[in-house]
């Protein structure tokens, strides 16, 4: 079985961010192992043709070059070099990486060659992340994507739901969420907390971290000696550098020294990625999720599975993907998303009561094994094969 992803960003893995790059150059290897060749079509605006970059991990490839988009008139040139890839690599399914952008171009291949696509629907036809949606041609674009897919896959319940406002396929959908590598985890389930805070994310408005600052300026006149991490990089960094200075906070930058942490600080790190996340992660007090709903709708949070495997207590705010994982077993509590008093009142709950912490932890380590990738692939193989039987 040959399988080409569509993703319409440049994919890599020393400079890839964000949860679909994380995604595939996570499953597309476990795939491999389970005899699932994968290949990964990337867009790349600077270039005017396609060109192969390499095994970007573990013996899969991937394909950089122009990636069309979604209008009336696309240009033959490209959409027939990525056509002439498809029979080169005989490939038997793609699969695409969004509804909109990937979608729409895995809809144009399967015109030209007849291969089935599976689209896997991401925040991208949210109308609260993408002001698109509001369009309808851009609306009707998405409908006809999903009309003509062989099947659908979702991330969550939200998501699906999303979809089927679009265009109604749940005879031909399936909900299969993130993953992790529970095995690489098991080695930092061991390791104590330490003595602060963690949040993780782009930092931009909707993520809602402007929401934790000004929770923690209170918490510090609470007695609170932990400092707050923040981990990321993003287009309000300096925003929220200021807002703590104007808080009369200590401000703490470009800092990736676990080891040793100043106490009453925010702590800003910077982009982050493979022992020093884990660690940051494992070592945590509390896990803290504000993304604000009215802004930013979140898909599916990796960083929340990877909280639970390492058995840490989170506190999370209320949106409709947090209250999905909920049902799958993940153990938080919930937070009105722009209150700051709730998040003083739930942080402080949990900061006083160790024993708490712990239980919940201990809960979320028992209910991470189900999203081990290991089965979650085999969740995309059952679709592929189904989408190929019926070819």
């Amino acid at each position: 079985m040959r399988v080409l992803f569509l993703f319409p960003r440049k994919l890599d893995k020393k400079n890839s961010v964000g949860g679909v790059a994380e995604f595939l150059l996570t499953l597309l290897p476990i795939l491999k192992t389970q005899q699932v060749e994968s290949f990964v079509y990337a867009g790349d605006k600077s270039l005017q043709q396609i060109s192969t970059m390499g095994e970007v991990t573990h013996g899969v490839n991937v394909f950089h070059g122009p990636f069309p988009r979604p209008s009336w008139w696309m240009s033959n040139r490209i959409l027939q070099s990525v056509v002439d890839l498809c029979r080169k690599l005989k490939i038997d399914v793609v699969h695409a990486q969004g509804t909109y952008t990937a979608g729409f171009l895995a809809r144009e291949i399967f015109k030209k060659t007849g291969i089935p696509y599976v689209v896997t629907s991401h925040n991208d036809i949210s109308p609260v992340n993408s002001k698109r949606m509001r369009r309808f041609t851009v609306r009707n674009r998405c409908r006809n994507v999903l009309r003509h897919a062989a099947q659908v896959t979702h991330l969550t319940s939200v998501m699906e739901e999303l979809s089927h406002q679009l265009f109604d396929t749940r005879e031909k959908s399936s909900t299969i969420g993130n993953g992790i590598n529970y095995a690489d985890w098991q080695a930092y389930q061991s390791l104590s907390e330490k003595n602060y805070l963690l949040g993780i994310g782009r930092l931009e408005r909707g993520k809602g971290f402007h929401v934790l600052i000004d929770a923690y300026a209170e918490l510090i006149k609470h007695g609170v000696t932990d400092s707050l991490i923040i981990a990321g990089t993003g287009t309000e960094e300096k925003n929220l550098h200021q807002q703590v200075q104007q808080l009369k906070l200590n401000l703490v930058t470009d800092y990736q020294n676990i080891e040793k942490i100043p106490e009453k600080s925010v702590i800003f790190t910077g982009y982050i990625r493979g022992e020093l996340k884990n660690k940051l992660i494992a070592q945590s007090k509390l896990m803290l999720f504000p993304t604000q709903p009215d802004l930013w709708e979140e898909a599916f949070s990796i960083v929340q599975l990877e909280a639970m495997v390492t058995g840490r207590a989170m506190i999370a705010s209320d949106t409709l993907a947090t209250r999905y994982l909920q049902t799958s077993g993940l153990q938080t509590l919930i937070v009105k998303a722009a209150d700051v008093q709730d998040w003083i009142d739930k942080i402080l709950l949990l900061l006083r009561d160790h024993d708490a912490r712990m239980q919940m932890g201990n809960r979320n380590l028992l209910e991470a094994k189900k999203f081990d990738w290991n089965i979650i692939a085999k969740q995309y193989i059952d679709v592929y094969q189904r989408v190929i039987e019926r070819t």
